[in-house]
């Protein structure tokens, strides 16, 4: 910025003027901070929650007459490692930066000792997200997130601030901030700032978290989860990475089966991110004062623009949900007389399957000693057969015309013969090795006659051993596609940088070869399960809800085959039913929250009128800050008003019309621009694209 200021001054540009510069930037911030505190005390906006409390009308200004909202909001939190602090920069600012947005440390601390390690896990004095101890030892929806979120011991020695962890509403408003001071995202983070959410908001909320399953068993083994049942919180998954969470979790915790959400997808943190990841290369050198500095400077623009745009939230969601009601009813109700499917089936769909999967859960696991004794079995056949093919050769006695008693061995089959005892020697060892083996387990099996293929035991582990060889193809498929997606959202994401960029499509290429060569393998072992599986096409797997159906596909009970809810048929249409439900709960919210901002805007305008009017005598500085002020939201709120109207008058529209009349020469432009935006088919809020599309397109 200083040199572009040179340039425009024709003056040379030297470091001593960015030095001065960078002095007169932070005593104009310092300015601007405490007239804010003036202005702030002036409207009665200075107690220590007034921002939480008061940033999104639309999830906060309740009105009396409103009906009950459950949840009563919906929050969303999530780490990000981009806004680094190298360790020692700076060190000589000693100033200490008061932002509104943070959580102290101290408060942060009192739960660094909340949660046990899981058994055999190690995270030094704190512990990590992913080894926190569950009650069904179920980790592997919190593993598909462990390297995103642990951090190296290379990274907690250079960096002193390893990133941020931040809340924010489902419009985007930010509400908390923790720093990552030399760690990963410890499960202390994510406590205080759930803590933080309850004391402010209150009961009955909803925080969606990309591990939001075991962070649910995380918080009910710490010292607030008295607080938060009492206070009915709940934990569930974003909608995006839900899809890598397995089928069981997805029924518990997926925001399409929680009733109350609506369309949300809780992934506001990915957007927020996506603009904080600007600041990262400004930030990285800085001191303390200025790292938090520039990240407050960030996340209040962040929060100015997310309230302009407010409207236009509740405009684009209001069109999705009736979008998706009149696309999906027509199909939906025609498939329900078809199959003869009522409303209740699908609820009772999705308890039936939990059901079963944590009974299939809950089986104990095969002897894994009986399995190694059939492997070892099969080995030393293999031996066997290899040393007696070896063995079985007969050697030959010959003798060439041309010997005599001096004659010498020929080179050639001196050679052949010394190969041959070669072979003899590694078979033979092998035949030892794995006898050796087999008599080992049958010491621990204690077993007085070995078994034999016709053996009933030996057809049952054989049974399982088939079966399990299946299972970690199919787990190997899912884990392809998995990662892929995860490829697909970073390259789609605002930010990422050419190299990296270049590297994630190189990846891209490779996984789908992986892809390939997977299902390859899972289609030879398919046909040979009992029940049979069926083929799967390349293009299948890339949908996402195989995901989800990868549970099924590891299944070795016959009977599951012939439930309804297995058939891929029944599952589309069950699909769309809950979209329906939900775009139906979102018009209710909506409703309710396009209430609450009409409100907002008129008693908002009034209230900084009227304080800027009582102070023209006593303060008249104050005053006319207060007046500026109120000139810049009238005229967001006239936008506002504007969007709010062409709401009222869309078509479908079920909630409280208030009709307002206007002067203001940019109305008919706003709606103009709203009603010629093209449909509306997924929330225009959303930086992260249509992952399950683009996944199809990349790899079929």
């Amino acid at each position: 910025m200083v040199k572009v200021l040179c340039a425009l001054h024709n003056r040379t540009y030297f470091q001593s003027l960015h030095d001065q510069f960078a002095v007169a930037f932070d005593a104009y911030l310092a300015i601007v901070r405490e007239v804010k505190t003036l202005v702030d005390q002036a409207l009665g906006r200075d107690t220590p929650d007034w921002r939480m409390l008061h940033a999104c009308p639309a999830c906060n200004y309740k009105q009396p007459d409103e009906p009950p909202l459950y949840p009563a909001r919906l929050d969303a939190f999530d780490g990000n490692n981009s806004l680094k602090r190298v360790d020692g920069s700076g060190h000589a600012d000693e100033r200490f930066f008061q932002s509104s947005y943070l959580i102290p440390a101290a408060e942060v601390d009192l739960f660094k000792d909340d949660v046990r390690l899981r058994p055999g896990a190690t995270a030094g004095n704190e512990t990590h997200l992913s080894n926190v101890p569950t009650s069904d030892g179920s980790t592997t929806c919190t593993e598909n997130w462990k390297v995103a979120n642990t951090t190296s011991e290379n990274s907690t020695n250079v960096f002193d601030q390893t990133g941020v962890f931040v809340s924010a509403c489902r419009h985007g408003i930010i509400q908390t901030l923790v720093e990552l001071r030399r760690s990963g995202e410890l499960a202390k983070y994510a406590l205080a700032t759930a803590n933080k959410l309850i004391d402010v908001y209150g009961a009955n909320g909803l925080t969606g978290y990309d591990i939001g399953c075991s962070f649910s068993k995380t918080i009910a083994a710490s010292s607030v989860a008295d607080k938060v049942k009492k206070a009915n919180h709940r934990f569930v998954v974003n909608a995006f990475h839900g899809h890598a969470h397995n089928r069981r979790c997805q029924l518990q915790y997926h925001t399409l089966y929680q009733k109350g959400l609506g369309i949300e997808d809780l992934e506001t943190c990915e957007r927020v991110f996506a603009g904080s990841n600007t600041v990262a290369p400004l930030i990285r050198h800085a001191s303390y004062f200025h790292w938090l500095q520039f990240i407050d400077l960030q996340f209040d623009q962040w929060d100015q623009d997310r309230y302009q745009e407010l409207s236009q939230f509740l405009y684009n969601n209001y069109k999705q949900a009736l979008h998706l009601i009149d696309e999906l009813t027509p199909a939906v109700e025609e498939l329900k007389q078809q199959l003869d499917l009522s409303d209740a089936d699908f609820e009772r769909w999705n308890i039936e399957e939990l059901q079963y999967l944590e009974a299939l859960a809950a089986e104990p696991e095969y002897d894994p000693e009986k399995i190694a004794y059939v492997e070892a079995l099969q080995s030393l056949a293999k031996a066997e057969a290899g040393y007696g093919s070896i063995t079985s050769v007969q050697f030959l006695s010959y003798a060439p015309a041309d010997f005599t008693q001096n004659s010498g061995l020929r080179k050639g089959p001196q050679a052949a013969t010394k190969a041959r005892e070669a072979e003899r020697r590694a078979a033979y060892n092998k035949l030892a090795l794995e006898m050796n083996t087999v008599h080992d387990l049958e010491r621990r099996l204690d077993l007085m006659k070995r078994w034999t293929p016709g053996d009933p035991e030996y057809q049952e582990a054989l049974k399982y051993l088939n079966n399990r060889q299946f299972i970690c193809a199919v787990q190997h498929l899912e884990g392809l596609v998995v990662q892929r997606l995860f490829e697909l959202a970073k390259a789609n994401l605002a930010g990422t940088g050419y190299k990296m960029r270049q590297q994630i499509s190189n990846a891209i290429t490779r996984r789908s070869t992986a892809i390939r060569n997977a299902l390859e393998y899972y289609n030879r072992l398919a046909p040979l399960q009992s029940p049979p599986r069926d083929i799967l096409k390349f293009s299948e797997v890339a949908s996402y809800a195989w995901l989800g159906e990868f549970e099924l596909l590891k299944s070795s009970r016959r009977e599951v085959l012939t439930k309804p809810w297995v058939s891929k048929t029944n599952r589309e249409v069950a699909g769309k039913y809950f979209r329906i439900v939900r775009a139906r709960e979102e018009i209710e919210r909506l409703n309710v929250e396009i209430s609450r901002l009409q409100r907002w805007v008129g008693d908002e305008d009034a209230h900084l009128l009227t304080i800027a009017t009582s102070l023209e005598v006593s303060q008249p500085a104050l005053a006319c800050e207060i007046h500026h002020l109120h000139d810049k939201r009238v005229r967001i709120n006239n936008v506002h008003r504007a969007r709010l109207q062409a709401i009222y008058a869309m078509p479908g529209f079920s909630g409280v019309c208030v009709l307002e009349t206007s002067n203001d020469a940019n109305e008919g432009a706003v709606i103009d621009k709203l009603q010629s935006a093209a449909p509306i088919e997924v929330d225009e809020d959303d930086i992260l694209c249509d992952e399950a599309a683009c996944l199809e397109s990349c790899i079929a």
